[in-house]
């Protein structure tokens, strides 16, 4: 349970931040400003031409960064399900997940959603700066995957499955035990050796006429 509670923010937060800063060198690299791409992913509001803009405010910038970090924290979730699909318990796992979440997130965002719905991020950058900023993505998931997995070696990234026990066998009663709790059908030759003939003994001291005379009485008299 800590390595669940752990993954996902730590995951997402590494991944927002190194992709951020892919897509801000790969943005300088073209003499832009860094918070361009940033900028251009408030596109969903705002339409393309966010992505002509070169200030850095809370309309554009900010929209798209929140934006973007909340990108971040869905594909992280979608890497620890991957984890947990997987197994997760080997040690290159956390980064084939990671890397696999980044290349599903490109399939995702540039060739089954709307272009409205797109990071934006082609608006202001080349194909090779997409894909940068989309393999930042993937190795920010994979460290926090990884960096959780390390701290925690024995938990399971997710909460795992109660194992339950085999049920105890049952040892078999001893003479003693059979002495003291003896079976039914026991009983039955126990009163067989008693009684054979099945009739309930009667007890020769005992008998329904008040005259007679008991061990250790005395006899009434009528009178």
């Amino acid at each position: 349970m800590a390595r669940l509670r752990l993954a996902l923010p730590l995951a997402g937060t590494l991944a927002a931040v190194l992709s951020a800063l892919a897509l801000g060198l790969s943005a300088m690299l073209r003499d832009l400003p860094p918070w361009m791409p940033l900028n251009a992913t408030s596109h969903v509001l705002h339409g393309p031409a966010a992505a002509t803009v070169t200030d850095a405010n809370l309309g554009h910038t900010a929209l798209g960064a929140i934006i973007h970090v909340g990108s971040a924290f869905f594909w992280a979730a979608v890497a620890i399900l991957l984890l947990r699909a997987a197994g997760g318990a080997r040690a290159g796992a956390a980064w084939a997940a990671g890397l696999g979440t980044a290349l599903l997130a490109g399939v995702v965002d540039y060739g089954v959603i709307p272009a409205r719905l797109s990071p934006g991020w082609e608006l202001v950058l080349p194909p090779w700066g997409v894909v940068a900023g989309l393999a930042a993505l993937g190795i920010g998931i994979a460290l926090g995957l990884d960096m959780v997995r390390r701290r925690h070696p024995q938990a399971p990234i997710h909460p795992a499955r109660p194992v339950q026990e085999p049920a105890a066998e049952h040892e078999p009663p001893t003479a003693l035990d059979r002495l003291r709790r003896p079976a039914p059908a026991e009983l039955d030759q126990r009163q067989q050796r008693i009684d054979p003939a099945g009739e309930l003994t009667e007890d020769p001291n005992w008998r329904g006429d008040d005259n007679s005379k008991q061990p250790g009485g005395s006899r009434r008299d009528g009178g």
